[in-house]
């Protein structure tokens, strides 16, 4: 019989990339996880496992040099923010489709930060990148996301560890 474990995994930028040894190590330990939540990076890392597509990512990630990662930088020449993040999700898109995330394997959520009413916004469907696109939204570095009558940025900035 497998222990049972919810996984809540961090903000922390390409620091939560080691997130992706975390779930392995677990797996391996004979842990089944049973639903996911993140903020930021570990709302990306966290969806994507709920999809059952971390492998296919990890392969990708391992690709990644300086040349890689410039040529996925969108610069907005913005206040709002240094670079769209479009490119990363539009070429994540190529090789792992998205999916409505009340459709993953296993239930997921994704935590953005509603910078208009000071709140934290959860969630629980719809488009998995537009989820994880209004929750790595870091100020200033990321423009915000316009969601119906408010702006969103990063998850991390009221939750970095959505826990509840």
């Amino acid at each position: 019989m497998k222990n049972k474990v919810a996984l809540v995994l961090s903000s922390g930028g390409s620091k939560g990339l080691a997130h992706i040894g975390a779930i392995n190590v677990l797996e391996k330990n004979g842990f089944e996880i049973t639903s996911v939540s993140g903020s930021s990076i570990g709302s990306v890392i966290g969806g994507i496992y709920a999809m059952g597509e971390l492998p296919r990512y990890t392969e990708w990630v391992k690709t990644l040099n300086k040349k890689t990662i410039w040529g996925l930088m969108d610069f907005a020449f913005s206040t709002q923010g240094l670079l769209k993040g479009e490119n990363v999700f539009n070429k994540m898109k190529t090789f792992i489709p998205d999916r409505d995330i009340e459709e993953m394997n296993i239930p997921f959520s994704a935590i953005a930060t509603d910078l208009i009413n000071e709140k934290e916004v959860v969630f629980d469907k719809g488009s998995f990148y537009d989820a994880v696109r209004a929750s790595v939204a870091i100020p200033t570095v990321f423009t915000p996301v316009k969601y119906k009558d408010t702006i969103l940025v990063d998850g991390g900035v009221l939750n970095p560890l959505p826990i509840d």
